[in-house]
């Protein structure tokens, strides 16, 4: 029998917020894709880049998963995220066509955000992060006053 879906989440969540980037490479399926934080879906490598960048421009970054817990639907586990750090290093976000952007000392608390997990043969294959208003990189980056520029290849495919 495999781990407990929701073990398999919460192991990846606090691999990430820890630095563990290996032990969450080894539960994420080489198929994975995130939604809804981004302005783009992002698979494995730039999920796991985006949380590198993340946690190196906020050391003390943490994710706060809270109310993990199995669906009714088959393979998916319902959290919800509270995402905090303080800026004290350069966040590099080249992923998203942006330049460095410099320390700013700025506490991020972004709102809690709900989240889908779907997780098949003991690795998460997707998440899906609610749309919230303030919410994701697009808040992140707004309270460190800076924004996304919406690339021209995302205007004509937004699946990109």
């Amino acid at each position: 029998m495999g781990t407990n879906r929701v073990e398999i989440v919460k192991t990846v969540i606090a691999a990430l917020q820890g630095g563990e980037f290996e032990v969450a490479a080894e539960k994420i399926d080489d198929g994975f894709t995130m939604t809804g934080f981004a302005p783009r879906s992002l698979n494995k490598a730039q999920f796991l880049s985006l949380h590198y960048a993340l946690l190196v421009a906020m050391p003390d970054l943490s994710y706060n998963l809270d109310n993990a817990a199995r669906t009714e639907q088959e393979n998916t586990v319902r959290a919800s995220i509270t995402f905090m750090g303080t800026h004290t290093n350069d966040l590099s976000l080249s992923l998203f066509g942006l330049e460095n952007i410099p320390a700013t000392g700025v506490s991020v608390i972004l709102p809690q955000t709900n989240l889908t997990c779907h997780v098949e043969h003991d690795r998460l294959t997707r998440l899906e992060f609610e749309n919230i208003t303030g919410g994701g990189l697009a808040g992140l980056l707004q309270q460190l006053g800076s924004e996304i520029p919406l690339l021209s290849e995302e205007l004509n495919n937004p699946n990109v």
